[in-house]
């Protein structure tokens, strides 16, 4: 997370947060409610909706509660289009799936990971786009792979927290070996960093064996610098 400037716009920084908190509710959400989530006063989340709504990054229901509105689904789609990051990295994330592992691709978002692609053999390949899925950094191959890139004062404004001594050991070495892994009781997670420095990260999970995991790493490894270009 970057430093906060001297001279903050208030005002901005509320109504990205409104909209964002709209935005990960799965069906529409009233003033009250939101202001509540967010503990901004009502009257300002409701007046904040309603600009937004003027802009058509929202739009107001029959029952008086709020959605998304097309203006932000144009947003996202120019965003994605401008980065290009996720039409380079599908051909790669297509190519992991077929080995019939879950497969990811996801940003550091605070103390999140939000997957920005997220799939498993189970599914349909187009089922893993636009799933928004969020999990905690700490406890994701993904976001350890990203928050290895950060200073320790910078995964402190991150994550929230100070980090251990433990955790900052456990983040040079990933930082050194270039990628993170995670264990648990089935399987292994493996995620590479895209990009120096890093604004994305890959990873595969469903690994079982020492030789799985030296195969990916390197698979990994090589997707995604063809990614980052």
């Amino acid at each position: 997370m970057n430093k906060l400037p001297a001279q903050k716009i208030n005002g901005l920084i509320d109504g990205i947060a409104v909209l964002q908190e709209l935005a990960m509710n799965q069906e529409p959400a009233s003033g009250k409610i939101l202001a509540e989530t967010l503990g901004l006063p009502a009257v300002r989340v409701n007046r904040i909706l309603k600009t937004l709504a003027y802009l058509g990054l929202t739009y107001r229901t029959a029952s008086r509660k709020y959605s998304v509105g097309p203006g932000m689904h144009v947003l996202a789609a120019q965003s994605m289009a401008a980065s290009g990051l996720l039409r380079r990295a599908l051909p790669y994330l297509k190519q992991l799936g077929q080995s019939g592992r879950t497969v990811a691709l996801g940003v550091l978002w605070k103390d999140q990971v939000c997957y920005l692609f997220h799939n498993s053999n189970n599914n349909d390949f187009a089922d893993g786009l636009g799933r928004m899925l969020l999990y905690p950094a700490v406890n994701s191959s993904i976001g350890l792979a990203l928050l290895a890139d950060l200073r320790a004062e910078n995964i402190e404004q991150q994550t929230g927290s100070k980090p251990d001594k433990e955790f900052i050991k456990k983040i040079k070495q990933i930082k050194k070996q270039g990628y993170a892994s995670v264990q648990t009781q089935h399987h292994i997670s493996l995620a590479v960093p895209i990009g120096e420095p890093a604004y994305a990260a890959i990873a595969v999970s469903g690994i079982k064996t020492t030789e799985e995991e030296q195969h990916f790493i390197k698979l990994l490894r090589k997707y995604a610098a063809d990614i980052s270009g």
